[in-house]
């Protein structure tokens, strides 16, 4: 996928505000403003298991963070190491990141530290502090910070600099400090412990060698410092959550988001063939014959291993090699949201509609984590007749995709399925008031 870099920076540029204090409103509204620019601006995440998976991890530790925002978490995919919040509650983090946490509670202090930021209003105090600032070019300044290519990157951060230099991403030392503080109470709380985000900048530091600093270093600086403090806050604990599947996750990050696909696949047979009874070895090995395109040698493998999650994986591999009975019999009784989904999938693959709309339904609560959710539910919807609510889902889909012009289009089609008195109609039109953001050049 092309970065919309030029179109993104044009867009930007043109959205100066004077401010002299955010109101929680106001807030809300520039932060979705950015996270639209940002959704469109780079890959999302489209992967059912780390989408699913960080929610739940996201909704543990959103329920001990006292915020005036309810938290939209975005997993972007890329390969830099990186996560930041912005105002209005919208934090970002990378695939890259997560792959690189080893530990669920390593994500989980990264997450919380984040989520603290948001509590804090970090960012809202530094607009505001600013007076006068281009709000959107966080969303260049994010964006810049993942696209891969160098020069464009360098132009972005050279057109973007000026407004936003005083508001960049490098949190001041109380910023992180307060940061490191109350998200380490949130993880503690939540039953990660407070030494998650610790362990990460250890890993992080250690790791890096001679290398250049990943990028979460460089903007959320005074590392070593932090450790320290950490560590000499809090005892090392038992957990008191279940990071059993965390393992797996990390692996099909590495595998199915890498770059570098050959040396992954190297790494993994390699590891397979040493230990043939890792329930995580086999299942990263599978993994590289499926996306090598060997289904049959994927579905041999996860038949051999010994794993709670052993047919939640098998459904999976079988529905990719469609071979949707077979995935039917081993996800029918899986109750976690993603052996439904790909349940789902495997109604749907074989034709039975019905039961696949049934089942997309019940899953519905985490399409804000996976839009692919309402996507399909959408399209079986409308193929089902059900045209009214086949647009409000498809409309759903685009909304969280950031795709507004198309969302609207949807949304639009669905009143006039469902009727324009109607309560759906209602609920729609709502949505299509909140799609609108702060005109341009509006000032307080």
């Amino acid at each position: 996928m092309k970065f919309k870099s030029l179109a993104l920076i044009l867009l930007l540029l043109s959205f100066p505000f004077t401010l002299y204090g955010l109101t929680l409103e106001e807030e809300k509204k520039y932060g979705k403003e950015v996270f639209l620019e940002i959704a469109r601006s780079v890959p999302i995440n489209n992967d059912p298991y780390i989408s699913v998976y960080v929610k739940t991890i996201k909704d543990r530790l959103e329920s001990n963070t006292a915020s005036a925002f309810p938290i939209t978490l975005t997993i972007i995919d890329s390969q830099t190491a990186d996560a930041f919040a912005t105002i209005g509650g919208y934090v970002f983090i990378t695939m890259g990141l997560i792959g690189m946490c080893e530990k669920e509670e390593e994500l989980a202090g990264v997450l919380a530290h984040e989520f603290a930021h948001v509590s804090k209003r970090h960012i809202a105090k530094r607009v505001e502090k600013e007076k006068y600032i281009n709000i959107a070019s966080v969303a260049s300044l994010l964006a810049a910070i993942l696209i891969p290519d160098s020069k464009a990157k360098g132009a972005i951060l050279t057109m973007g600099m000026g407004s936003s230099q005083a508001l960049s991403l490098k949190y001041s030392r109380d910023d992180e400090e307060e940061a490191d503080r109350v998200g380490s109470v949130i993880a503690d709380s939540t039953g990660y412990g407070g030494l998650g985000t610790a362990d990460f900048l250890r890993r992080l530091r250690s790791g890096g060698g001679d290398k250049v600093l990943p990028q979460y270093l460089l903007t959320h600086p005074y590392h070593e410092e932090r450790i320290i403090k950490l560590e000499n806050t809090w005892q090392r604990k038992k957990l008191d959550i279940d990071t059993a599947f965390y393992p797996y996750l990390v692996a099909r990050a590495k595998i199915l988001h890498k770059d570098a696909r050959a040396s992954s696949e190297d790494i993994w047979i390699n590891k397979y063939v040493k230990d043939k009874t890792d329930p995580v070895n086999i299942y990263g090995a599978s993994l590289m014959y499926a996306a090598k395109g060997d289904a049959d040698k994927s579905v041999d493998l996860i038949v051999e291993m010994k794993s709670p999650y052993k047919n939640m994986f098998l459904g999976e591999m079988l529905v990719d090699a469609h071979r949707f009975k077979e995935a039917e019999a081993a996800l029918k009784y899986e109750a976690n949201p993603t052996s439904r989904y790909y349940l789902a999938k495997a109604y749907e693959g074989a034709g039975d509609r019905e039961m696949a709309i049934n089942i997309f339904g019940q899953i519905l609560q985490y399409g804000n984590a996976y839009p692919e959710i309402y996507y399909r539910y959408g399209m079986l919807l409308g193929r089902n007749g059900q045209e009214a609510r086949g647009h409000e889902y498809l409309g759903r889909f685009y909304l969280e995709t950031g795709r507004l012009d198309v969302a609207k289009s949807h949304f639009e089609k669905a009143i006039a399925k469902y009727g324009i008195n109607s309560r759906e109609a209602a609920d729609l039109m709502r949505a299509i008031d909140g799609m609108k953001g702060p005109p341009p050049g509006s000032k307080k």
